[in-house]
């Protein structure tokens, strides 16, 4: 039987787990996510657009162990995957939805699961947040994504200072975050968005792989062209907004988050843009503000953000 429980009742049952003396861990099975033992018994659902998120906490590697499946696989799948996960002892979900049509699509999954399996649900939505801790700096508040607002939840996790959080999915969202409020931020297209975007307006034209990766410039190729104009072109606009939010969350800590992640940060720190900079010595300080980059900023992945902010919502009541 599945019942649906409030963001308070997790909370006590976390104060009541926390009471127990049982002590147990994660343990991992070859390649997916199997909590045969765990002090937890939670899963944590990050419901995106693209893809569905499955989450547990690891008290032994203080980390979260991560499933993800893309909303086009078949019930059939998503059905199994969730049995896995009940009969390891899985007993209550916490989530997040982007999406209304996701949410019912998983609510009948759940009323067909519950049949088989006992466990508790807790949808996190905007009503749930109200009247917590962060502030939102955002109207009509029910406008703003959960994801970005939970997101930053993650961040309060383990840091209550001023940070840009920046997730990079199917959509790039670059928010401000001070000690007390979300005080809003830019929304942009992924890179994925950015690559349909042009194949579907110029259909003539290659489409750039980026195994293929040129890196002589100015670009002398029509492949070499393509790529310089979408996968550089969407890390320096991407870069640009952010150090135009960091300016003025007046913070050079940088949270990166999404699929994204990782590529963007290599793009920024290691080879894959042309360093741009001017190769003679800067001669001022008013010019050397001119060519700041986030490569002297902090910036720092947390693929899970999403996961970390549910997860500080669900045990709030103990910090």
């Amino acid at each position: 039987m599945v019942i649906y429980r409030t963001l308070e009742y997790i909370q006590q049952h976390f104060a009541t787990d926390s009471q127990a003396s049982s002590q147990a861990v994660f343990d991992v099975v070859s390649t997916d996510v199997s909590p045969s033992k765990q002090e937890e018994r939670i899963l944590y659902l990050d419901v995106g657009s693209s893809y569905l998120k499955l989450g547990i906490w690891s008290e032994k590697n203080s980390e979260f162990l991560v499933r993800s499946v893309s909303w086009e696989e078949g019930e059939e799948v998503f059905s199994r995957i969730f049995k896995q996960f009940f009969n390891q002892g899985i007993e209550c979900i916490v989530g997040s939805v982007v999406y209304t049509s996701t949410k019912e699509r998983l609510s009948e999954l759940f009323k067909l699961l519950g049949e088989y399996f006992h466990f508790d649900v807790v949808w996190i939505d905007h009503t749930t947040l109200q009247g917590l801790d962060l502030r939102i700096n955002y109207s009509p508040v029910h406008n703003l994504g959960l994801d970005r607002l939970i997101a930053c939840y993650g961040v309060r996790a383990y840091r209550s200072g001023p940070v840009v959080v920046v997730d990079l999915g199917s959509a790039v969202t670059v928010d401000s975050l001070s000690e007390t409020h979300f005080q809003g931020g830019i929304i942009a297209p992924g890179l994925r968005a950015i690559q349909a975007g042009m194949q579907q307006i110029t259909p003539h034209l290659p489409t750039p792989s980026g195994d293929n990766m040129l890196f002589d410039f100015p670009p002398k190729s029509t492949q070499n062209a393509l790529w310089w104009g979408q996968y550089a072109f969407w890390v320096a606009g991407i870069e640009g907004m952010i150090l135009e939010i960091s300016r003025a969350t007046r913070t050079q800590e940088i949270i990166l988050t999404g699929g994204d992640a990782n590529w963007f940060f290599e793009a920024i720190h290691h080879q894959r843009r042309i360093d741009l900079h001017p190769k003679e010595p800067v001669e001022n300080n008013e010019d050397r503000k001119l060519v700041r980059s986030l490569d002297e900023m902090k910036m720092v992945i947390r693929p899970h953000l999403v996961l970390e902010g549910l997860r500080y919502l669900s045990r709030k009541s103990n910090l």
